[in-house]
């Protein structure tokens, strides 16, 4: 998985609704995950 480049200049430095809400959505399966682990 790639990182996504940064935004250009001209660009606010604020994320998107929808990079934020994909952000959120792996940091919820990245505990997911954790918790997954730590159950089996």
């Amino acid at each position: 998985m790639s990182t996504p480049a940064p935004p250009p200049e001209d660009e606010p430095g604020e994320d998107s609704p929808l990079l934020r809400w994909l952000r959120g959505r792996m940091a919820e399966e990245n505990r997911l995950r954790r918790w997954l682990r730590r159950a089996t």
